[in-house]
């Protein structure tokens, strides 16, 4: 068992473009390549994405695997692992469990990986993100956007301080 890094997309990985269509226009930040290396090796790494411009129909799930899988290799290139990239195609209006805040993506992670949910991660850069944290008894990272009404457990400017809170408070 360890713990996992459960880590949001657009906003947080790679820059915010609202409902990304095709693999260019996934531009990753440059700062969560050695982080992500460094914490590969001691925690899963496990995207959790709302991803509604599917059930909108602005692009497809071919479209959404082929922005995954360039997500995966530019990580991979750079020494770190996503281990599973789990995704919510519903309209918030759904009110699906799947959909962040809800639980549904991470409880099915801890179904499919042995983690140690108590010991484990979530980061992202919206209120989601953080309410989803909080509804599962995990700490929260919000990293690069100080607007919103949950800032979580901690904050960061990047993933440099993403991995030194990390870090800090494993020790």
């Amino acid at each position: 068992m360890k713990p996992a890094i459960f880590l949001d997309r657009d906003g947080t990985l790679n820059r915010n473009c609202p409902y990304c269509k095709n693999e260019d226009e996934i531009v990753l930040y440059q700062d969560i390549f050695g982080p992500l290396a460094e914490l590969s090796k001691t925690h899963y790494i496990i995207i959790i994405t709302n991803q509604s411009g599917v059930a909108r129909g602005y692009f497809t799930i071919d479209d959404l695997e082929r922005m995954h899988a360039k997500i995966r290799r530019e990580i991979k290139a750079h020494g770190g692992r996503i281990d599973a990239i789990y995704y919510c195609i519903d309209l918030p209006e759904a009110a699906s469990r799947m959909r962040k805040p809800n639980t549904g993506m991470v409880e099915k992670a801890l179904r499919d990986f042995d983690i140690l949910a108590k010991t484990s991660f979530v980061v992202g850069d919206e209120d989601a993100d953080m309410l989803l944290a909080r509804n599962l008894g995990m700490r929260a990272i919000r990293v690069r956007n100080r607007q919103g009404k949950y800032m979580g457990d901690f904050y960061a400017d990047d993933f440099n301080e993403v991995l030194e809170i990390i870090r800090n408070e494993e020790a």
